[in-house]
């Protein structure tokens, strides 16, 4: 199965992008074609077409016991939500990821569509390659989870693949004990990926270290994160490096059976911190035991607060 969260309203020049590259997206690749909704004309939720497998259950080993999603328009700038995310479940693994646009979507949308085609430094040089003679200066941060069971130690493993500054925090369950839900008291919630700004000292050493010039807390004033897709005005001859979109990979066993994910782009932390994104996850899935219902309600709560698009995924393991 496979959702994507798209705006209709996104640049339609992204379509005249992808026609540009030799054998890009075959038919039924493109994941932004049927399978959206516009709920209103600020939110949208991951719904999926009407013959489209639930995600929910078990295809590769793992099951999941339930998904949700929300996407948000901000009211700051006047242009269409530049959010997007994908949820999908194969015979191999499921994949969950939130796509942070800026100065446009056609990054974001390129990169729903071409999502682990190719490694994600290949895939930046060949957006930027492509989008170079239209001088677009879009870009997009993306937070990846690939949940999958590894076939030579037949243990369920979880990747996360963060570029920019997106976050996935998890809550997981001590032990094994059936009394031992994610959402007891004695569950953690940790960070999965770290913020690629100018708040994380290691990331900005590494951004003075290529050569980039910071002011207020920005890549050359302009750009937030320090590692984004697109932006081929912060990457050019004169300033090379300055932006990468190199992912920063970790890897740890999944706890089958006690995690609760959530994954969503900065317009949600840059309301609430991790406790209070996971502690509304977890109220919500022990009232309505419904990850929907928890998208909904931690989408809401950070649209009250921002301006900024908001996207959130929630996943129970």
């Amino acid at each position: 199965m496979q959702t994507a969260g798209t705006d209709p309203r996104a640049d339609k020049d992204v379509e005249e992008t992808k026609a540009e590259e030799d054998n890009t997206c075959g038919p039924g690749d493109d994941a932004t074609n049927d399978e959206e909704k516009q709920v209103d004309h600020r939110e949208q939720t991951a719904l999926g077409s009407a013959n489209t497998v639930s995600a929910v259950g078990e295809k590769n080993g793992i099951r999941l016991l339930d998904v949700g999603s929300k996407s948000v328009l901000g009211c700051l700038y006047l242009h269409a939500n530049e959010d997007r995310y994908v949820v999908e479940s194969n015979e191999r693994f499921h994949l969950f990821a939130v796509i942070d646009g800026h100065a446009g979507s056609k990054t974001a949308d390129f990169l729903v569509g071409e999502l682990f085609k190719t490694s994600l430094d290949e895939l930046d040089s060949r957006f930027c390659a492509l989008i170079a003679p239209k001088r677009n200066e879009s870009g997009a941060c993306l937070l990846a989870i690939l949940l999958y069971v590894d076939p030579s130690t037949n243990i369920p493993q979880k990747i996360v693949l963060n570029v920019g500054d997106c976050r996935a925090i998890v809550r997981e369950a001590p032990d094994k004990r059936v009394e031992q839900a994610p959402t007891s008291s004695d569950a953690k919630t940790v960070a999965l990926s770290e913020d690629h700004c100018v708040h994380n000292a290691k990331e900005k050493a590494l951004a003075l270290r290529r050569g980039a010039a910071i002011w207020d807390g920005r890549i050359a004033g302009i750009l937030q994160p320090f590692r984004a897709f697109g932006n081929i005005h912060l990457k050019g001859p004169d300033r090379k490096n300055w932006v990468i979109a190199t992912p920063e990979i970790h890897q740890s066993e999944l706890l089958i059976g006690r995690s609760i994910f959530v994954i969503a782009t900065d317009g949600v932390w840059g309301t609430m911190n991790n406790e209070r994104a996971m502690k509304i996850a977890v109220e919500e899935l022990g009232a309505n035991g419904s990850a929907q219902s928890s998208a909904n309600a931690i989408a809401d709560a950070a649209s009250r607060q921002t301006n900024d698009d908001v996207t959130v995924i929630v996943v129970s393991v």
